[in-house]
C-alpha cells in the first residue's frame, strides 16, 4: 500500500504527519530525503555536478545558494534538476518500508507519475488561514506569501487529483477525518484487493488495488508487480465479468478456469496451447468444457484463456471462485462480455 500526503503551503501537512506518527505511522518526507541524498548519493553528486558545474559542491557539502541560483534561470532548469534527484528519491521511498509519503509538490513536480500511488491525501485550508500560517512561520510578507502560493498548484486542482481530503482549518477534527480515510481504504482493500482485470492492449493480467476518481491503480500479475494507473478511456475489464458460450447457458468464465485447475491438478496447462494445432487444442478444450459452442468460441479464445490461467496459476492463484469479484462503478467497463 502506498498513500502519499500532499498540499499547499500553510495547509498543514506537517501538522497531519504528526498526528498519523501519534498512531504509530511514519511518513516519509521527501523534502528531508531530497536534501539527505544530495549529500549522500554519488549518483546525484555526479548528475548535478554535470548539469550545473563543479562549484555546486564545496568538498562534501552541496552548495545551496549556486543550486537556487541554477534553479532560478528557468523552468527547464528545475525540471533538469527533478530529474536527477526525483528518481533517487523515489526509489529511496519504494525500499523505505514505509507506506505514507508526505510531498508538498507532489502533481506540481509530476512525482505523482514516478510511483504509483493507491491513494493520494490533499489537506487543504481556507486561503486566509494558509496566508496567517505562512507569515507567522516565517516572517514573511503578506505579498511574499501569496506569490509562493501561486507558484504552487491551485489547491481545487490538487483536491480534484485526490482520493481523499482532510480539512486542517483550525476547527475541524483531524483525527475523525483520518478515522474515515482509514475506514475507506480498509474496506477498499476488503472489496478491490483479488478482482481480476484484463486491459486492451496490455498483456498478462492485473489485480485492482483502488479506484480514485479519475483511474484505478493496478498490479501487473506478474513477477514485475509493477503498479500503473488505468483511466476511464482505457477498456477494463473484470475475469468475472466474463463468460464463456456453451450450447445451453453461458458459463461464468471463473468456473471455466476452475475445469482446468481440476483437470491439471492445480498446475499449468500440459498442452502446448500456442503451438498446437486447432484440432489438438479444441480436444483438449471439449475436455475442460464439454459443450462449449464450437462455432462462436475461436481458438483465439480458447488460447487466450488458457494464457490467463497459466497466469494466475504462476501468481499462486487458483481459488478462482473466491478470489474474483465482478467489479462495479464507471472507472471499469463492467459490461458482461461473450467469448
Amino acid at each position: 500500500m502506498r498513500i502519499a500526503i500532499t498540499g499547499g503551503i500553510g495547509s498543514g501537512k506537517s501538522y497531519v504527519c504528526r498526528r498519523l506518527n501519534a498512531r504509530g505511522i511514519t511518513v516519509y518526507d521527501c523534502d528531508d530525503a531530497a536534501k539527505r541524498l544530495m549529500r549522500s548519493s554519488m549518483a546525484i553528486r555526479e548528475g548535478l555536478t554535470k548539469l550545473v558545474g563543479p562549484e555546486v559542491y564545496h568538498g562534501n557539502e552541496l552548495c545551496k545558494p549556486v543550486l537556487a541560483q541554477f534553479l532560478l534561470q528557468s523552468e527547464a532548469n528545475k525540471q533538469a534538476v527533478n530529474a536527477v534527484v526525483h528518481p533517487a528519491v523515489a526509489a529511496d521511498y519504494l525500499n523505505s518500508g514505509l507506506e505514507w509519503m508526505e510531498s508538498a509538490i507532489l502533481f506540481d513536480s509530476g512525482f505523482d507519475c514516478r510511483i504509483a500511488f493507491d491513494y493520494v491525501v490533499c489537506v487543504t485550508a481556507p486561503l486566509e488561514v494558509r496566508i496567517s500560517r505562512v507569515m507567522a512561520r516565517d516572517g514573511i510578507s503578506r505579498e511574499k506569501t501569496l506569490e509562493w502560493i501561486n507558484r504552487q498548484l491551485p489547491q481545487e486542482q490538487v483536491r480534484s487529483r485526490s482520493q481523499f481530503e482532510i480539512v486542517n482549518d483550525g476547527e475541524k477534527d483531524i483525527d475523525k477525518q483520518l478515522d474515515y480515510i482509514f475506514n475507506q481504504i480498509k474496506n477498499n482493500r476488503t472489496n478491490m484487493q483479488q478482482t481480476i482485470l484484463s486491459i486492451a492492449g496490455k498483456p498478462g493480467l492485473y489485480k485492482l488495488v483502488s479506484r480514485g476518481k479519475m483511474n484505478l491503480i493496478v498490479e501487473a500479475l506478474d513477477e514485475t508487480h509493477k503498479r500503473m494507473p488505468a483511466f476511464a478511456t482505457d477498456r477494463v475489464t473484470s475475469l468475472a465479468d466474463i463468460a464463456m458460450y456453451t450450447e445451453s447457458e453461458d458459463i461464468p468464465l471463473m468456473k471455466v478456469l476452475a475445469n482446468i485447475r481440476d483437470k491439471e491438478e492445480g498446475k499449468e496447462c500440459s498442452i502446448n496451447f500456442k503451438k498446437c494445432s486447432s484440432k489438438e487444442l479444441r480436444e483438449y478444450f471439449g475436455q475442460v468444457l464439454p459443450d462449449f459452442d464450437r462455432d462462436r468460441v475461436h481458438d483465439s479464445d480458447i488460447k487466450k484463456l488458457f494464457s490467463w490461467y497459466n497466469i494466475l496459476v504462476k501468481a499462486g492463484i487458483t481459488n478462482f471462485e473466491e478470489v474474483m469479484a465482478p467489479t462495479e462503478g464507471n472507472n471499469v467497463d463492467d459490461r458482461k462480455e461473450q467469448e
